[in-house]
């Protein structure tokens, strides 16, 4: 089948606020799709990093071969280059954004065109050629001397993940859709039929693993009643709703650009799980972060608390890189930690762990064996993650009640006892 070809400029905000091109994405009649990165970014020693895929810290002349490569910057039928694909929405957001593109063969390269001005980090996708009808209904705006795409319809923005959710801005006390694309400053999560009392389990499991330490995005509750410009059949199945501030949006017109881990292995779909482990995102976090001896430490603290909270979803599009400051690579304040055990009883974690995906087998030698494998000291590493263990012991009994129902809050606090780490920690 053959579609309409179609030329797509690539814009990256660097920490100062300042625009860089960095190429061009194009698709032709056959639907093939290509990223080809511009030579003036190519060339230029002080560039903002797109991707961490891309980089070898030191190296200057691999980075540039690596960016001037094409194996990886390739799709197909009308597939986006793995790295680009990774900046789409899935599950039911997608759904809704195809439905409002209305009749048609979308393709992946159509959803990036629509999307394209509201992404994930500091990337700015604006067309360089007619938008295909394919793309659906829009119109383009005019935003510091681009030509944005400004969608017809409700979803003007893109947010990964499978679970509903919007990208909102808060006027008072209430939340709302903003009317332009890049306006948001938060994600909201709905209340879902599939899932009673997700909101409230996410603000929850976000809270606690706050008070043992884990650095995780501001969130807070929401009435349902105080939410605008969403059609009410979205939140009709619960009385709350979950709100995350987003960190890639810290206020004005600034954008801070950030990757998940998905995206710089390349795993697109289902391989967010299965195409890495722990040791692998650790391991990355290592090579990478410009603090990484405190990020290391930050991923293993993140494990504990995964282990803890019964939390199964933790794959590699829930850990982020972000870039802060000039030359500054952070591993991100985490989000989407939900204790999936209330909703799938016999969750696993999502990656294996030392050699195990089950929650009540992680044992502190495990993550002696990965403090080995990183060269740090596994006496220390075991020190301080028995004592994130003990002030979840501490703590969590007294604070689960408060924020959760009696029913959840049982279930939560015995499982712990099932816990080797729990074991090892009282014993």
């Amino acid at each position: 089948m053959t579609g309409v070809a179609a030329v797509l400029g690539v814009y990256l905000f660097d920490p100062e606020g300042n625009r860089n091109r960095v190429g061009v994405l194009t698709r032709d009649r056959d639907r093939a799709t290509a990223f080809v990165v511009d030579e003036v970014y190519l060339r230029n020693p002080e560039r903002p990093t797109l991707s961490l895929s891309w980089l070898v810290p030191g190296d200057e002349a691999t980075t540039r071969a690596r960016l001037a490569a094409r194996g990886d910057k390739i799709g197909l039928h009308g597939h986006l280059p793995p790295w680009f694909s990774g900046l789409l929405p899935e599950g039911a957001l997608r759904d809704l954004v195809i439905t409002e593109m209305g009749p048609g063969n979308h393709d992946q390269f159509d959803l990036l065109t629509r999307l394209g001005a509201d992404l994930p980090g500091a990337i700015l996708i604006a067309p360089e050629t007619d938008t295909p009808a394919s793309a659906g209904p829009l119109r383009l705006e005019s935003v510091q001397g681009l030509d944005l795409v400004r969608p017809e319809g409700m979803v003007k923005f893109s947010l990964a993940g499978v679970q509903l959710k919007f990208a909102a801005v808060a006027i008072g006390n209430r939340l709302t859709v903003p009317a332009r694309a890049g306006e948001s400053r938060c994600i909201l999560k709905v209340p879902t039929a599939r899932y009673p009392g997700l909101p409230e389990a996410e603000f929850a499991a976000m809270t606690l693993c706050r008070m043992i330490g884990v650095n995780t995005a501001d969130c807070r509750l929401i009435s349902t009643d105080a939410v605008e410009a969403i059609p009410k059949a979205f939140l009709k199945e619960g009385k709350q709703a979950f709100v995350a501030d987003r960190f890639d949006r810290p206020g004005g017109n600034k954008r801070i650009h950030m990757e998940d881990a998905a995206q710089i292995v390349g795993a697109t779909g289902e391989r967010k799980y299965t195409m890495a482990t722990y040791e692998t995102v650790l391991n990355m976090i290592r090579r990478f972060s410009t603090d990484w001896r405190a990020d290391v430490f930050e991923g293993l603290r993140r494990i504990v608390a995964d282990i803890l909270i019964g939390n199964g979803d933790n794959h590699l599009k829930n850990w982020s890189f972000w870039f802060p400051h000039n030359r500054e690579i952070r591993l991100s304040p985490a989000y989407d930690i939900v204790p999936t055990i209330f909703f799938a009883p016999n969750d696993n974690l999502a990656l294996r762990f030392a050699g195990t995906h089950t929650f009540a087998n992680v044992t502190f030698k495990r993550f002696r064996r990965v403090a080995d494998f990183l060269k740090l000291d596994p006496d220390w590493i075991e020190r301080e993650m028995k004592a994130v263990v003990e002030t979840a012991l501490d703590q969590w009994p007294r604070a689960s009640f408060d924020l959760l129902d009696e029913a959840r809050a049982t279930l939560l606090l015995k499982r712990l006892d099932t816990l080797a780490v729990v074991q090892e920690t009282r014993g």
